[in-house]
């Protein structure tokens, strides 16, 4: 028997822009505590996966801790402004615990407002009183599932579609097109290429945990002696971010 395979379909900048235009609105006008959770919790994610090409399972695996120190912790003037998103767990082609981090631009150069998002998530986190853990994750502090934010996101791209068919073509069917495991790390990668990001940038920010690996062992290292020890790569990795 033949076995049908379909790639995710890569999301572009444009729809991403309105997906958080729809989001932004519906938070300003929602008063309502789950509901905003809702919204600020896609809100996020979606900053990270597509800002950060990450394959949609990797998202969850943001340190809600390390996420609040790093967005609190000291601006450095040096640098440009940036989130770090510091995932912690088990990644492709590693051995044990590490942290993570990923520099993203606080402010891509479409108007991806990173920040933004991520400030909304760690205040949410902060009122249910979750300050260590996941940060996707319900309001009890369990780990999200990929269901839980796919088919928000899926229904809120139908919505994209049904009011801006030249965003989103209407032969192309939305459940069946999409999905978190690829389509922001396609679409990140594709539109950074067309803004003119360098291979080297690129294949900077989509392997180099296989970089880091290479460096040396660090499992169980602190998040801050992590950050010094990429501190000099962030511009070089902030370039990809600030493109798209």
């Amino acid at each position: 028997m033949g076995q049908e395979i379909r790639q995710d379909t890569a999301l572009s900048t444009s729809v991403i822009l309105e997906l958080l235009r729809h989001l932004e609105y519906d938070w300003e006008a929602c008063s309502n505590m789950e509901a905003r959770r809702s919204l600020c919790t896609l809100g996020a994610y979606i900053c990270i996966a597509f800002c950060g090409s990450f394959r949609g399972t990797e998202v969850f695996q943001v340190d809600c801790a390390g996420l609040r120190s790093y967005l609190r912790g000291p601006v450095d003037p040096n640098l440009p402004p940036h989130v770090i998103i510091p995932l912690l767990g088990r990644f492709k082609n590693e051995l044990g615990a590490r942290y993570h981090l990923t520099p993203l631009a606080a402010l891509t150069a479409s108007g991806i407002n990173v920040k933004l998002w991520v400030s909304h998530l760690v205040a949410l986190r902060d009122h249910d009183h979750h300050t260590h853990g996941p940060a996707f994750c319900t309001v009890q502090g369990q780990l999200l599932q990929s269901s839980d934010i796919e088919l928000d996101l899926l229904d809120r791209m139908q919505r994209v579609q049904d009011l801006h068919p030249a965003l989103i073509p209407a032969n192309i069917l939305v459940y069946e097109s999409y999905g978190i495991s690829r389509s922001f790390r396609r679409g990140a990668t594709s539109e950074a290429r067309a803004r003119g990001v360098s291979p080297d940038d690129i294949d900077l920010v989509n392997r180099w945990r296989t970089f880091e690996h290479g460096r040396g062992r660090r499992l169980r290292q602190a998040m801050r002696d992590h950050y010094s020890d990429i501190r000099l790569l962030i511009p070089a990795l902030l370039r990809f971010s600030q493109a798209l």
